[in-house]
Order: C-alpha cells, then sequence, then structure tokens
C-alpha cells in the first residue's frame, strides 16, 4: 500500500497516470490512499503502508514535523517527497527534509526516478539519498558532530524539548540534555535562537 499526501489535483491524476503505466506490476502498490493531510492518514494504516509520497512544493515545517514523528515510530517506512531545489535554501528545512525524507525527487525530473525507487522498494533494495545545501555542509562539517548529535538535530531545530526527544528517541531526558548542550558548545551559542541564526544567516 502506498499513501500519496497531496491537495493538487494535477499531482494525484499524474500519480493515477504513472501508476497504471509504470507500476501496475508491482503488487505491493496495487492499493493507493490519497490523503490532503499527513494526520487524515490513520496511524494504524501505517503497518500496512510500504511507502509515504509526499507533494512538497512550498515550505511546510509542520508536515515534515509530522512525518519525523511517523519516521520515528516505523523506520523502515520510505518516505519519498516530490519537491524543487529551491526547498534546500533554508537550512533548517534541508536538515528536516534529509531526516525524513528516504528520497526526495525534483519535480522537473521526477518520474523515470520514481518509477527506479518503487521497483527497488518492491524488491527490497532501495537506498536513502540525501542532498545538502552549501551552508548546511559548510556547518555540518566545521560543527564536527557525533552521531547521535546528527540524529538529535533535527529533533532539536524542529523545536522539541528533551522530554519529547526522549521519548521519540527512546533515550534518558539526561542523555537528550548532555547531547544538546554538546550541540550548543560545537555550533558556539548559547540556546535554540542562536542555533537557528547560526542556520539562518549563514551563507
Amino acid at each position: 500500500m502506498i499513501i500519496v499526501v497531496t491537495n493538487c489535483g494535477l499531482f494525484k491524476n499524474g500519480f493515477e497516470s504513472f501508476q497504471e503505466s509504470y507500476i501496475c506490476d508491482c503488487t505491493s502498490f496495487s492499493r493507493v490512499e490519497y490523503v490532503t493531510q499527513i494526520g487524515k492518514a490513520s496511524f494504524q494504516k501505517y503497518a500496512q503502508v510500504k511507502a509515504i509520497i509526499v507533494d512538497y512544493e512550498q515550505q511546510d515545517i509542520s508536515l515534515l514535523i509530522a512525518l519525523m514523528e511517523i519516521k520515528s515510530v516505523d523506520p523502515e517506512l520510505t518516505l519519498i517527497l516530490m519537491t524543487r531545489e529551491a526547498r534546500f535554501s533554508n537550512t533548517i528545512e534541508n536538515i528536516l527534509i534529509n531526516t525524513v525524507a528516504d528520497y526526495a525527487l525534483n519535480c522537473t525530473d521526477s518520474l523515470r526516478k520514481l518509477e527506479r525507487i518503487l521497483r527497488e522498494l518492491h524488491g527490497c533494495t532501495q537506498h536513502k539519498t540525501i542532498v545538502k545545501n552549501t551552508a548546511w555542509y559548510r556547518i555540518e562539517k566545521a560543527s564536527n558532530l557525533t552521531r547521535k548529535e546528527e540524529v538529535l538535530l533535527p529533533y532539536i531545530v524542529s523545536g522539541k524539548n528533551n522530554k519529547e526527544i526522549s521519548r521519540y528517541l527512546n533515550l534518558s531526558q539526561k542523555t537528550v540534555s548532555c547531547h544538546r548542550r554538546s550541540i550548543y558548545e560545537k555550533f558556539k551559542v548559547n540556546n535554540l535562537i542562536g542555533l537557528y541564526n547560526t542556520f539562518c544567516y549563514t551563507k
């Protein structure tokens, strides 16, 4: 089963045509459910869902946070964002997209790639793709974050508090607090506002 998140009729029609033309022989995807908001797809359904495809044309941080929460419940679920390169120009959005999306495809060159990804997913051979803007690449390289800090960072920049993060990642609040302090130290800031400023004003 696939869930397609879109409020665009053209996108829905396009995906229906794509399904009929390219992946009709993939039995894993014989059922497709269309929703306009991710909250309208009940959590009970995710056990049956192999992939969520999101029409992500405009910035929507709340949607990315909702997808991050879903991914934390089911890490095996594949999330595919159909987006545009412009969506990677904002560093915080860039971090969140790379956290939630197993694949982020440019809408202008997406059908061929989407077919390949879904066929790989059908055959269980998919690989995650990452796209980083120049600012985030430089910041990340200079900060020298540990693997655990890299995992926590998207939750921190999405505004989650230590209690929420500990619940999502199954860590103690004390551990989350220690990692948060270490992240702030590495970015030479004292709080979340300082972290936002680092990402928003670095070019």
